[in-house]
């Protein structure tokens, strides 16, 4: 083994080793991301998309966890959500990527932050992402509803419609654009609906398309579907509950955000 040292700089085995003691070397920080899958349930419905960022923020602080933050004069932290759910929607599928500046257990992350978070919000799953995947945003590709509908929908109209309207080759809506209202075609981005009704209550399960490339809310569908029915549609009488959110992988096909991009347990096998 051959081993030179030359104005602070290491040789060894051909690989260049900086000596960080010196005067204005600053040893590069190596972040940990973790996946993390939250509920957002009745009881924060109708808390926005920013107050649940300040949310986890003063929780990540409670729980005392090695976050890690960004350079320059107002350092953050380094926390980035997927897909933000509608005000009054609840949900057991929403994402966050939470960088930290050390390597802890997946499940030690998920615990303390339940510890800390408010009623209505619980810390599913956290895995830590160790193979190459995309931001929680950017992978995004689908997202499961269910739909509590009214009591105008009855399981047998529900029941005998439905394959119908999806039979339709194009269904159009006024679809909401940042600027202005546009009529656009629907069809292509309901990728599943069913009818999954009990004894209790009419519901349909929809499974569309969601993300930056492609994005459909539940309730143009379900606006569509009483329209067809000839029912009258009253929005504050539906409830909408997102299930999860996916993302298509070539060769693997449909995943949910946080499978197969890393390991629940350090040192066990990938998920």
């Amino acid at each position: 083994m051959v081993q030179n040292v030359l104005e602070g700089v290491f040789v060894m085995n051909e690989q260049k080793q900086i000596d960080y003691s010196q005067k204005g070397y600053t040893k590069p920080k190596e972040h940990f991301i973790y996946r993390v899958k939250f509920t957002k349930g009745e009881e924060v419905k109708f808390i926005g998309h920013l107050d649940i960022m300040r949310l986890f923020q003063r929780a990540i602080k409670r729980a005392k966890l090695p976050v890690a933050y960004s350079q320059g004069f107002n350092p953050h932290q380094l926390l980035s959500f997927a897909n933000p759910l509608t005000l009054g929607t609840t949900s057991e599928g929403e994402y966050g990527d939470f960088e930290m500046a050390e390597k802890i257990e997946p499940a030690f992350v998920m615990n303390e932050l339940n510890k800390t978070l408010p009623k209505g919000v619980k810390v599913l799953d956290s895995v830590l992402i160790t193979q190459k995947a995309q931001s929680a945003m950017a992978s995004i590709d689908g997202a499961k509803y269910i739909v509590y509908a009214d009591k105008k929908l009855t399981k047998e109209l529900l029941e005998k419609n439905i394959n119908e309207f999806l039979a339709q080759k194009e269904i159009f809506v006024m679809k909401k654009t940042k600027n202005n209202e546009k009529i656009t075609d629907i069809r292509k981005d309901i990728f599943d609906m069913k009818n999954i009704s009990d004894e209790r209550e009419i519901k349909i399960y929809l499974y569309l398309a969601a993300g930056s490339r492609r994005n459909l809310k539940p309730e143009p569908v379900i606006k569509s579907f009483y329209e067809y029915l000839g029912l009258e549609f009253e929005k504050y009488y539906m409830k909408y509950h997102r299930l999860d959110l996916m993302r298509k992988e070539e060769g693997k096909g449909w995943l949910a955000l946080g499978e197969e991009i890393g390991v629940r347990s350090i040192g066990g096998k990938y998920e």
